[in-house]
């Protein structure tokens, strides 16, 4: 039977015969299938070189005389030696890739096979640059580099959309999960189910939506609450029949299973582009993490925040970068951590001058427990500064805010020492800091103010004088 080209050369025949062409076939084997051979002897030293690739000329120059080893790199000498060794046993070997070391400094790829001409004749080395290869697999890797990268990057820009969108868009409904009973509702939700929030508090969650979908509903809480998993379904809502798309996502406060219950219209999720309204809607929606740190923002909040670019914002804190919400942020991420949601809450911004309505609600992503704020601009606002100063007018529409979640004793304490401290304040301005001459504008010895304010917790420091601590004329 002839042997093939493919087929390796039978141990039993004896290439002795050719161990004295060894150059004219290093030469021969350069020419025709490889850029470089190369003659070793049974040491491993090279004794003859040739190239067919003139761009090796320089980086072989000075082989002849040198171990073969010596001629790669560092973490190819281990190959070179099992070239070495696996040709003297066998005859021939397997495609091994190594490095050169070159002149230049720059590693060459190239791959060697060798075969011994006979019992203790010399080595061939053939060897191919693999440069052009090595090229190709890099640029292919680099490309597929890329395509993953803009694919991730098309991702989370989605994700963040979606995000604001759900921010800015969904009905909220925060659902006891032992009674199924609706314990608060955002504007969306009023709006969405037809009923003022005093009419949805108290109600049977299921009973906001049509018969056909109540089953369903209940099905979702039920699971919600058992597994602590969050879940998604279809229903159609009682009002309007508008069919919605209804996710139930469960979080504790205050010792309490509650459930955060998402609805968004079907319908606006096929009309409206969630990148195009969250780019062209003229609210102002962000989302922070627990502590207030801005995780995402839209273009309006962005211009609210003296021009800041989003990529800025990313990891500030939004007291940091909206001045006049800093006094409010406390109270507000404790609300929305304890009830779900949080506000609408009335603010005076500074810088610009505007009254905003902030409204906040958690956000359950992944791992991580998030606060979506949306601030919408007031176009009457609901306190004027011509009168009272901007901090008396705001505590007073801060306590507004909180009718029917106070009794009406607290909220009465807290206006009387809210205007109570606001007097005291003026006496000060207009006393210069003098308690003497600020007692004497208020009609009180110097002993009862000082109780007054240590009441309020504005106590002098000792050996002041009687000035008020620091910051209460600021």
């Amino acid at each position: 039977m002839k042997a093939t080209m493919t087929d390796r050369p039978d141990k039993s025949i004896d290439l002795r015969e050719l161990a004295p062409l060894a150059p004219e076939l290093a030469l021969a084997l350069a020419t025709v299938s490889s850029d470089i051979a190369l003659v070793i002897n049974s040491d491993g030293v090279i004794q003859r070189v040739s190239v067919c690739d003139a761009k090796l000329t320089e980086a072989t120059s000075n082989w002849v005389g040198r171990h073969w080893g010596d001629t790669v790199t560092k973490d190819s000498r281990a190959k070179v030696d099992q070239l070495i060794e696996e040709a003297c046993s066998a005859g021939l070997t397997r495609r091994r890739e190594v490095n050169l070391l070159s002149l230049s400094g720059t590693d060459i790829p190239m791959a060697y096979s060798a075969i011994r001409l006979g019992a203790g004749g010399p080595l061939i080395a053939a060897g191919r640059d693999m440069r052009a290869i090595a090229a190709i697999q890099q640029h292919f890797i680099e490309s597929q580099q890329e395509m993953e990268q803009s694919y991730w990057a098309r991702r989370q820009a989605e994700s963040r959309y979606r995000l604001l969108f759900q921010v800015a868009t969904d009905a909220v409904l925060v659902v006891d999960a032992l009674t199924m009973q609706v314990v608060d509702a955002n504007q969306a939700a009023i709006g969405l189910f037809g009923l003022p929030l005093e009419a949805l508090v108290g109600l049977d969650a299921a009973s906001s939506f049509d018969p056909t979908s109540q089953p369903a509903f209940s099905e979702l809480l039920t699971s919600t609450r058992t597994t602590g998993l969050p879940a998604e379904i279809r229903a159609r809502v009682a009002a309007s029949a508008a069919l919605v798309a209804v996710a139930a996502t469960p979080f504790r406060a205050d010792n309490a299973l509650l459930l955060m219950v998402r609805a968004r219209p079907l319908e606006s999720l096929f009309q409206q582009d969630p990148a195009l309204f969250v780019e062209q809607t003229p609210d102002a929606v962000v989302i922070t993490d627990s502590s207030g740190n801005i995780l995402m923002a839209n273009p309006a909040f962005a211009r609210l925040c003296e021009g800041s670019g989003g990529n800025q914002l990313k990891g500030r804190r939004i007291g940091a970068v909206l001045p006049g919400l800093a006094p409010h942020l406390p109270q507000l991420i404790s609300e929305v951590q304890r009830r779900g949601l949080a506000g609408p809450l009335p603010v005076l911004l500074h810088a610009p001058a505007m009254s905003v309505e902030v409204v906040a609600t958690m956000l359950d992503e992944g791992d991580q427990a998030c606060i979506g704020l949306t601030l919408r601009t007031l176009r009457q606002p609901v306190f004027s500064t011509e009168s009272l100063d901007d901090e008396l007018v705001l505590e007073l529409a801060q306590l507004t805010a909180r009718l029917g979640e106070a009794k009406l004793t607290d909220l009465v304490l807290n206006a009387s020492q809210m205007i109570e401290r606001h007097f005291l304040k003026v006496a000060f301005e207009r006393a210069n800091g003098s308690a003497e001459v600020a007692a004497k504008l208020l009609g009180l010895p110097v002993p009862v103010l000082e109780r007054q304010l240590f009441e309020l917790g504005l106590k002098p420091a000792e050996g002041t004088g009687g000035v008020p601590p620091s910051g209460f004329l600021n």
